[in-house]
C-alpha cells in the first residue's frame, strides 16, 4: 500500500510540474510568482510525505516509574494511538527509570545506559512522562537529549530556564492546582475539619507541600473552621501517622492531601486521599486533580508524528494541559459518596461493567428472559408434538431398541476383554473387532465407533507374518478345516495394513460354534512386545551377572532352579525341581545344620526377607561358596507363604579374597614382629661399641692422668670400636637395600673357603 502511494503522489507530482509550466507562459509575472511559491511549497511537502510514508521511526519512551504502577500500559496504549493518529510509523521502545526506589545519581547512571542503548538502535526521538524522567534526562550528564527532538508529557512542575535552553523540546504540562483540589475535598466532606497534608522529602512532594500552604493562605478565611497540618512520612515517626489518619478512630475527622502519591501508605489510610497525579488512581486516593490517564501521551504522540514529519520542536513550546477531577468509583463506594454528586464536577473512572452499561444490562437481561419465555412455550408445543410421535413408534422403538441392546452388551462384554479380539464368519469376513486390538494397531477410537470395518475381507486391517509369510489365511482355513483351536505360531508378528506397524504376538485362533453348526473363526491374541524384550533383558542379565533366580513350590515342595545354575552344580538330569533332600546332599556337612534351621523358618513364614550363606557342590567336585536370598509372598495362613522367591549368586571370588587378605594381615604381623626383634638386637650390637667408644672418650679428657702407652691403648681402642660400629651400620644399610630391592649384586666366582675364613 505505502508504494502505491508513493507511486500515485510522484504521478500528481509531474502533473502538477506540467500545469504550472503551462500556466506560467500564459500568466503576467506576477501570478508566475504565485505559481512558483507553491512549485517550491510542493517541492518541499512531497520529499516529506514519501519519507514519512516509507520509513519507520524508533521512539524511545520513558516513563518515571515501573511497569506495575497504574495506567503504565494505557500511557504507552495513548502514546501509540497518537503516533497513528499522525500518521507517522513508529517503533516505540518504553524503558521505566523506578524514581520511587533510586537515588538521584542511581537515576543518572540508569538514564546514562538508557541513552546508550537508544543510541544503539538509532533512535529519532525521546518521549517523556513524568517529571523525574525529564529532569534525570536533562541532567544525567548525556548529548543524547540535546541533538533529539525530545516531547515532554505529564510534568507538574517544568523548569522554565532549563525549556528556554532546550529548543528542541516541545510537549504538555498538566500543573496541578491544589484550590480546585482543597475546594473538591471540603464540598465532599464538610465534616472533617483536619486537613493533613502528607508528603515525602522528594523535589515533587516538596514543591507539592508549598503550593498546597500558598493555596490554603487564601482558603483559610474562606474555610475558618478547617485546619491544615503538614506530615512528612521521612522526618517524622510513622507511629504518630498512622495512629493519626489509618486508625477508624481518628481517621473520621481528616482528610488527606497527598502532593505526590505515596503508594505504601494510600491503600492504609482510612481518611479519604485526594493527589495531583492519575497514577494514584485505583490504589486508595478518592480523588485526583490530573487530565484523563492516557490523554496527555495521545496528544503528545500527535504532536511528536508531527516533529517526525518535520515540524519545528520550537513551534510549538510547552503548553499547560488543563485537568480535570478524577474520581475512583470504588473509593466512592467506600465513603458511601453517591456518584451523582461527582459527575458533574468530573471523571469517575474504574466503574464496573455492570454500573456503567447498566441500561443495557437491564435490556439485555430483559430480552433474555423474554426469549427463554418464549423458547419454553415453543418447547412445550413441540413436546406434545413429538409425543403423539413417540407413541406410534414405540412399537418399533421397543423391538430396534431389545436388538440394540443385545448388540451393545456383545460389545462390552468383548470390548472389556484386555486381548485383541477379532471375529470372522465362514467367508472369512471381518463381523467384529474390539476396542483392544484396535488400540494394539493404533487405530484411532472413532474408526472403531463408526465399525468401517464389517464386511471386509480378512486381511483388510492387519496381517500375520511367520518367517516374512503371510499365514493369516492359512490359520483361518486351518481352524475351519479341523474344526478346533490352533495356535498362533512362535516369533509371529501382526502388521497393521496402512501405516504398517508391526509387533510380536501371542493367542489362538478358535472356531466358534452355533447349534453346532461352524458359524466363524475368532483370533484372540496380545500384545508380547513388552514381554519379549523383559525376557530378553532378563536372560541377558542372568548370563552377564550370574545372578540366577529360583522358587520354593509350595504345593510340591521342591525347589526350582535355572538350567545354567544346575548345570554349576553338577545336575545333568533334565529337571529344573530339586527336593530338599537333594539339595541338602549338595550342602557342605559343616554349613548343613544351619541351613536347614534357616530354610524352615523361611517356609514357616517367620522370615519374609531373609540371606544366608553356604557351601554348594560344583561341577569340579569340590564346594562353591553361594549367598542366597529369598523373599516370602504371604498366603491366607501366616504359617505358610503362598511362594517363596530368591536369587543367588556365587560369592566364591569374595571368600578367597577374604581369606587372601586375612592372610596378608596375618604375614603382616608376623613381619611387624620380626622387624621389632631386629631393632632390639640391632639397638644392642649398636650399643656395645658406642660404649666404648663414649667410655675411652671421657677418660682421654684427662691426658694427665694416664701414660703415654695407655693414652694409645685407648685410642686404638676407640678406632677399632668405630670401625666395628661402622661396619654394622653398612651391614644394616645393605640389608635395609635387599628388603627395599635397590642392591645390585654382581656376579664373580670365589673361593667360598677363602671368603669365610
Amino acid at each position: 500500500m505505502n508504494i502505491l502511494c508513493i507511486f500515485a503522489r510522484i504521478l500528481v507530482y509531474l502533473l502538477t510540474l506540467k500545469i504550472l509550466a503551462h500556466n506560467i507562459q500564459k500568466f503576467n509575472i506576477m501570478r508566475k510568482c504565485l505559481f512558483l511559491s507553491l512549485l517550491l511549497g510542493l517541492l518541499w511537502a512531497v520529499p516529506e510525505t514519501l519519507s514519512a510514508a516509507e520509513h519507520t521511526y524508533d521512539v524511545l519512551f520513558i516513563q518515571s516509574y515501573t511497569s506495575h504502577t497504574p495506567w503504565h500500559s494505557r500511557l504507552t496504549t495513548g502514546l501509540k494511538s497518537g503516533f497513528e493518529k499522525g500518521g507517522a510509523k513508529v517503533n516505540i521502545v518504553t524503558e521505566y527509570l523506578n524514581a520511587d526506589f533510586w537515588t538521584f545519581p542511581s537515576e543518572c547512571f540508569i538514564m546514562r545506559r538508557i541513552c546508550e542503548r537508544a543510541r544503539q538502535r538509532n533512535t529519532d526521538m525521546i518521549v517523556t512522562s513524568g517529571d523525574e524522567a525529564f529532569y534525570t534526562l536533562v541532567h544525567c550528564g548525556d548529548s543524547l537529549p540535546y541533538r533529539l527532538p525530545v516531547v515532554v508529557s505529564g510534568i507538574k512542575y517544568p523548569d522554565e530556564n532549563v525549556l528556554k535552553k532546550m529548543p528542541n523540546v516541545s510537549g504538555y504540562v498538566s500543573k496541578p492546582d491544589f484550590s480546585v483540589l482543597l475546594e473538591e475535598a471540603i464540598r465532599m466532606f464538610p465534616s472533617r475539619t483536619e486537613i493533613v497534608c502528607l508528603s515525602d522529602s522528594s523535589f515533587l512532594s516538596r514543591k507539592g507541600g508549598e503550593q498546597v500552604e500558598e493555596v490554603w493562605e487564601g482558603l483559610k478565611q474562606k474555610y475558618p473552621k478547617h485546619s491544615l497540618k503538614k506530615m512528612n512520612v521521612q522526618a517524622q515517626s510513622l507511629n504518630s501517622i498512622i495512629t493519626s489518619i489509618c486508625y477508624d478512630y481518628n481517621a473520621y475527622k481528616h482528610i488527606v492531601i497527598a502532593p505526590k502519591w505515596i503508594p505504601f501508605l494510600s491503600l492504609k489510610l482510612k481518611s479519604p486521599v485526594f493527589a495531583s497525579q492519575n497514577l494514584a488512581m485505583t490504589n486508595g486516593v478518592l480523588c485526583v486533580y490530573d487530565v484523563v490517564p492516557s490523554e496527555d501521551t495521545y496528544a503528545a504522540g500527535k504532536w511528536a508524528a508531527r516533529i517526525l514529519k518535520g515540524k519545528e520542536p520550537f513551534s510549538l513550546g510547552v503548553t499547560n494541559f488543563t485537568g480535570k477531577l478524577l474520581y475512583d468509583y470504588k473509593q466512592l463506594e467506600f465513603f458511601h459518596i453517591d456518584a451523582g454528586r461527582v459527575e458533574a464536577e468530573g471523571v469517575i473512572l474504574n466503574v464496573p461493567l455492570v454500573e456503567r452499561y447498566r441500561v443495557w444490562f437491564i435490556f439485555f437481561y430483559s430480552v433474555v428472559v423474554g426469549a427463554l419465555v418464549l423458547l419454553v412455550a415453543w418447547l412445550y408445543r413441540m413436546n406434545r408434538r413429538e409425543s403423539r410421535r413417540r407413541i406410534h413408534a414405540q412399537t418399533r422403538l421397543l423391538i430396534q431398541h431389545r436388538l440394540v441392546e443385545q448388540r451393545d452388551e456383545f460389545d462390552n462384554i468383548f470390548c472389556s476383554i484386555r486381548d485383541g479380539l477379532i471375529t470372522y464368519d465362514i467367508d472369512f469376513r471381518i463381523h467384529f473387532v474390539n476396542r483392544s486390538l484396535m488400540m494394539m494397531l493404533g487405530v484411532d477410537s472413532e474408526v472403531h465407533t463408526a465399525r468401517y470395518y464389517e464386511g471386509q475381507m480378512a486381511g483388510s486391517i492387519f496381517r500375520i507374518y511367520m518367517d516374512g509369510e503371510d499365514v493369516l489365511h492359512k490359520l483361518l482355513k486351518q481352524v475351519y478345516s479341523e474344526r478346533k483351536p490352533v495356535p498362533i505360531p512362535e516369533n509371529a508378528f501382526m502388521q497393521e495394513k496402512d501405516k504398517e506397524n508391526y509387533f510380536p504376538i501371542s493367542g489362538e485362533v478358535v472356531p466358534i460354534f452355533s447349534n453346532e453348526q461352524l458359524t466363524g473363526m475368532a483370533i484372540v491374541c496380545r500384545n508380547i512386545s513388552e514381554e519379549e524384550m523383559q525376557r530378553r533383558f532378563f536372560n541377558m542379565a542372568v548370563e552377564e551377572s550370574s545372578i540366577y533366580p529360583w522358587q520354593y513350590n509350595m504345593h510340591m515342595n521342591c525347589f526350582y532352579f535355572p538350567e545354567g545354575l544346575l548345570k554349576r552344580f553338577n545336575i545333568l538330569a533334565d529337571t529344573e525341581f530339586l527336593t530338599r533332600e537333594d539339595l541338602d546332599r549338595l550342602i557342605h556337612p559343616d554349613d548343613l545344620p544351619h541351613t536347614r534351621v534357616h530354610f524352615d523358618s523361611i517356609l514357616l513364614g517367620r522370615e519374609l526377607n531373609s540371606r544366608m550363606n553356604f557351601r554348594l557342590q560344583h561341577v569340579g567336585g569340590g564346594y562353591e561358596w553361594w549367598e542366597f536370598r529369598s523373599t516370602a509372598y504371604n498366603g491366607l495362613k501366616p504359617e505358610a507363604p503362598y511362594m517363596v522367591l530368591g536369587v543367588c549368586q556365587s560369592i566364591q571370588k569374595y571368600k578367597d579374597t577374604e581369606e587372601a587378605l586375612i592372610a596378608a594381615r596375618d604375614r603382616a604381623l608376623q613381619a611387624d614382629k620380626l622387624k621389632s626383634a631386629f631393632l632390639a638386637n640391632m639397638s644392642h650390637e649398636i650399643r656395645t661399641p658406642l660404649n666404648a667408644i663414649v667410655g675411652f672418650s671421657d677418660l682421654l679428657q684427662n691426658l694427665d692422668v694416664f701414660t703415654p702407652e695407655e693414652v694409645k691403648q685407648f685410642v686404638e681402642t676407640i678406632n677399632i670400636n668405630c670401625t666395628l660400629l661402622l661396619a654394622l651400620m653398612n651391614d644394616i644399610l645393605d640389608m635395609s637395600r635387599i628388603e627395599s630391592g635397590t642392591m645390585d649384586f654382581q656376579f664373580e666366582s670365589h673361593d667360598l673357603t677363602s671368603v669365610l675364613q
